[in-house]
């Protein structure tokens, strides 16, 4: 149907009929629709008049630049969720549309634009804000990833492009290493899923050689920091896990390379794991993960058996499976 028969239809009909049209119609939006038309609605509703927004023709990269690093203050300010003056109470539910319009705004600057370089530092402040609502509440809701309409992947994987988009160096390589394995998490997101993306950014072997050697530096730094730390310590825990990411980035990157064995080395003796097997099996998955089926089997047997590791059952299966397969 067209406006102009939606007006016809309007105005031939009783108010009755009205708000039951009305009212089936908001009935049939989605969550997002809603909380996006409901402040349209109520201004419009309350007689007041709606703004038109400015296309991104009309905004300067500074109006655009400002915009983000205000709303970036606000966000960690939780303006966007606590009751204040400095972000109206009807405008709050808006901040996803933001982060969408931010985004895309940014993603269009091309490489030979002289703001590329800012452009690229403010997608990684947002990115690295969105993370940071995964673990505290900045915004009403519990997966902002979602929320905004990306995953967490596929957000990091543009991160990565336009990083390296005018060039590699040790700082981008070191500094988007801990974005992969540290930080906050979307519910349907693992740090694997951003490492995978960044091993994917980086395109020749001294890259790779280059993050290896940065990764294995990320982890001496943690290991440095466990030391006088209580077995039961929460910042124990966090470095753990992060040694562990790192750990796994160097494994993926030398199957990358077609050079496992110093790669399974560094992993069977630096991660964290609480016993032998399940270092075992966190190897074999990422091996399965990384499709490197004719490894797993020396992996298991080399790694495991010869190292007298009692693998669990399922591994159990899973090698007989594979051996007679061969």
């Amino acid at each position: 149907m067209k406006v102009q028969e939606l007006r016809n239809l309007l105005s031939a009909s009783d108010r009755k009929n009205l708000e039951k049209a009305f009212v089936e119609s908001y009935k049939q939006l989605r969550k997002a629709q809603k909380e996006e038309i409901d402040p349209i609605l109520t201004d419009i509703l309350e007689g007041k008049s709606i703004e038109k927004k400015k296309t991104a023709a009309n905004i300067s990269f500074e109006e655009l630049e400002q915009q983000i690093k205000d709303f970036i203050e606000n966000a960690y300010a939780q303006n966007y969720l606590a009751p204040n003056r400095a972000v109206p109470k009807n405008q709050r539910p808006k901040w996803r549309f933001l982060v969408k319009n931010f985004i895309k705004e940014l993603e269009k600057i091309p490489l030979e634009n002289s703001n590329y370089s800012k452009a690229v530092k403010l997608l990684t402040e947002l990115y690295q804000l969105i993370c940071e609502a995964c673990n505290y509440y900045l915004f009403s809701t519990d997966d902002p990833f979602r929320s905004i309409g990306w995953e967490q992947a596929a957000l990091f994987e543009l991160l990565v492009k336009k990083t390296f988009g005018d060039g590699y160096s040790r700082e981008k390589i070191s500094s988007l290493l801990q974005y992969a394995a540290t930080g906050g998490l979307s519910r349907e997101s693992l740090h694997i899923y951003q490492e995978e993306a960044l091993l994917h950014g980086l395109k020749t072997s001294d890259v790779k050689y280059t993050a290896m050697e940065k990764a294995k530096k990320l982890v001496e730094t943690r290991a440095e920091k466990l030391v006088g730390l209580t077995k039961y310590s929460s910042k124990r825990f966090q470095l753990e896990d992060e040694i562990n990411e790192f750990c796994k980035m160097i494994l993926m990157t030398s199957i990358e390379l077609s050079e496992p064995e110093p790669g399974l080395d560094y992993f069977f003796q630096h991660t964290n794991y609480q016993e032998r097997e399940i270092t075992l099996y966190c190897a074999l998955d990422l091996i399965s993960y990384m499709e490197a089926d004719d490894l797993w089997l020396t992996v298991y047997e080399n790694y495991g058996i010869k190292k007298k590791i009692k693998p669990r059952d399922y591994l159990v299966r899973e090698y007989e499976e594979r051996k007679n397969s061969v």
